[in-house]
């Protein structure tokens, strides 16, 4: 019975090695070597590894949005070309490992943007909800100072915005398909016409020469019968001369006799 409760054990150590990822809830130092938009980096740790994260529980405005830019210049000054830890929180979409990244100063980044009004708190689905309350709190805080975004008067999260930019894009792609679609067709019909005319002409030109053929041996025909005509009535007129020769010679002969 030992044996089988250290195999069960080891199985079950083994089943949740495949779930969870080796990587989850690690504490990974390094430099941060570049930053895009309010939420994203790449880190890059002792051993040259490279990370490309995004910043956990949190939701930055896109650099189409307001705010957006001032976000981004915000993650730069705290983190870019400088040593940070950071705590990975498991995959996320796009191939970005989320974490929580704190700068050298010992400021949490991912609250420092929500309780500056340059982000959303958000994604709370791999969150402790002992945890969630100081992002809530940094939200409250924020709006009620109406920092950065809260000082808006019309607000979309960036989630929204990006659902209905993928959906514009998704539009434009259509219109650009439907309108390559239309140019590829008129070529094709172009081509076709350009050839089928090419093909008349040259049926009109066979008809011409064939017409022409036409008109020219019947031109000859009538010419060889006018000619045939023309034999046979000198050959007649001929026959006559000689048949008026021979009565006259015959004539002739009985008068003598």
């Amino acid at each position: 019975m030992a044996d089988f409760a250290k195999l069960l054990l080891w199985a079950c150590l083994i089943g949740l090695s495949a779930v969870v990822p080796a990587w989850a809830d690690e504490m990974i130092r390094g430099q941060v070597v570049s930053v895009s938009g309010g939420d994203v980096l790449k880190l890059v740790d002792a051993n040259g590894r490279e990370y490309r994260l995004r910043l956990a529980f949190i939701d930055a405005p896109e650099s189409g949005q307001p705010f957006g830019d001032e976000a981004q210049s915000a993650l730069s000054a705290m983190v870019l070309g400088r040593q940070v830890t950071a705590q990975l929180h498991g995959q996320g979409a796009n191939g970005f490992t989320l974490a929580e990244l704190v700068e050298p100063n010992g400021h949490l980044v991912n609250l420092e943007l929500v309780q500056r009004g340059l982000a959303w708190p958000d994604y709370f689905d791999m969150q402790l909800k002992s945890e969630q309350g100081k992002y809530l709190g940094a939200v409250a805080a924020a709006q009620q100072a109406r920092q950065g975004i809260w000082a808006l008067d019309h607000l979309e999260r960036p989630r929204d915005y990006r659902a209905r930019a993928g959906q514009a894009l998704r539009w434009w792609l259509y219109a650009v398909g439907a309108l390559s679609s239309v140019t590829l067709l008129g070529l094709i019909f172009s081509a076709y016409d350009t050839r089928i005319s090419a093909w008349l002409a040259r049926q009109d030109e066979l008809t011409k020469s064939s017409a022409e053929a036409h008109r020219l041996s019947r031109i000859k025909s009538e010419a060889e019968v006018e000619e045939k005509d023309r034999i046979r009535e000198i050959a007649n007129l001929e026959m006559d001369r000689l048949a008026a020769i021979r009565r006259a010679s015959e004539a002739l002969c009985k008068e003598q006799s």
